[in-house]
Order: C-alpha cells, then structure tokens, then sequence
C-alpha cells in the first residue's frame, strides 16, 4: 500500500498510529493523520499553518473536543479508520494531479482536506488553509519535502538519561520505517513492539523529571535526516 510513499510521507503514517495509542484509540483517524503530519513535517506546518509547532494547535483541539482514553500499552497494530482510508486514496489522486511519482507529506494535506467534515479538514480550514488555494500553491511551488532545515525550541539542556533514550527511540522508528519499505511487516512489527516500550519509558522519564507535554514530540521523527 505504501510503495509509492517517500520516506517522509510513511514517517507520518508510523507516527499517527503512536498518536492514536497516545489517546487509546482504537484506530488512526483523521486527526491522528493531521498530528503526525504536522509534527513530522515542520516545514510544511510552517508553510501553510504558519509555524513549524502547529501540532500543538491539534492536540489542544482534539483535548476540547474528542474524548481522551487511557494510553494503550503494547503492539502499535491499530488500523485506519474507513475515512483515513479514504484520505489516503485522495492522496494518491493529488499525486498524479501534481504528476507525482511518489505520494508526499504535501499529497497527504491534500487529502485531508478533501474529506471537508472531518476532523482534520475542519481544523485546517479554521487556520485558513484551503483545498483550492493549496492545491494552486503546490502546483506553482512543489513542496520540499527533502530540505534538512531543523527547526530548534528555545529550551534549556535535556537531562542525559532522556537524550540517550530519544536517541534509542529514533534508531528503532527508523528500522520500523525501513522495515516498512521493504515490505517485512514481521519485522516492522517486532521492531514497533520495542519501540512502544521504549516510548513507555521516555514517557515515565519526561514526568519523572517534570518536563513539560510538549517536549515529548516525536524524538524519532525529529532526528531522522532527508537527503
């Protein structure tokens, strides 16, 4: 299903099923999507919503208005919602729209704006942000997906104990998402149940050290370098 995604673009999807267990979930919806995308891609948050953290905008939403459940523990297995499918399939279609051989994080904003009642559609065009004008920008100027910018919050040092974990994390997402690539979902999903230990762990660290709900991103996601 995902042969034609970029690498970024998969980043996204192995993100949203880490934000769906975040809220216990019981599959990746819309606004899992708009979460993992915009956390994982800065410089398109940056591009259409203004600022490089609008992620946090999502989450502060779905705290208002979409019921919160205990975390889930264990394997990451959890499927997409039948209008994130959908999402998913207007995504593609932007993609041969804009004459793309890959689908990108771009091709995904698209979709989701496409499905207009959902969640993420209706936060997106709450912030200004237009199926129409979006598609027109990303003909006039493609998205690039494949820039290095680091975007960096003004904090001060993290404790040792978390750095060495985030780093751990960030080495088994990335063997997740090339277990992903290479079609070896057996692996894909031993790596994934280490990885949502791991994370059980970073979590357990952020509050041990009293550390703020916004730090506790993606620390995978943000080390992973495009080329």
């Amino acid at each position: 299903m995902f042969e034609r995604y970029t690498e970024i673009a998969r980043c996204v999807i192995v993100s949203s099923k880490h934000k769906a267990s975040h809220v216990g979930s019981r599959d990746i919806d819309t606004e899992h999507l708009l979460l993992g995308l915009l956390s994982t891609d800065k410089g398109l948050a940056r591009r259409f919503l203004g600022s490089p953290w609008a992620a946090e905008a999502v989450w502060g939403k779905i705290e208002q208005s979409k019921p919160i459940h205990k975390r889930i523990q264990g394997p990451l297995d959890l499927p997409l919602s039948g209008v994130s499918k959908r999402v998913l399939s207007y995504a593609a279609e932007e993609a041969d729209r804009l004459s793309s051989k890959h689908i990108g994080t771009e091709h995904l904003l698209l979709g989701l704006l496409r499905e207009e009642n959902c969640f993420a559609a209706e936060f997106l065009k709450e912030h200004g942000v237009r199926l129409a004008s979006t598609r027109e920008e990303l003909m006039r100027i493609p998205h690039n997906y494949s820039a290095t910018e680091e975007f960096v919050r003004e904090r001060g040092p993290l404790p040792e104990d978390v750095v060495e974990l985030q780093t751990r994390v960030g080495v088994i997402f990335r063997r997740v998402v090339d277990a992903v690539a290479q079609h070896d979902f057996a692996k894909a999903r031993e790596y994934s149940e280490e990885e949502s230990r791991e994370r059980e762990k970073l979590r357990l660290l952020y509050q041990q050290h009293g550390l703020p709900d916004w730090l506790y991103e993606d620390p995978s996601v943000n080390r992973i370098v495009l080329t």
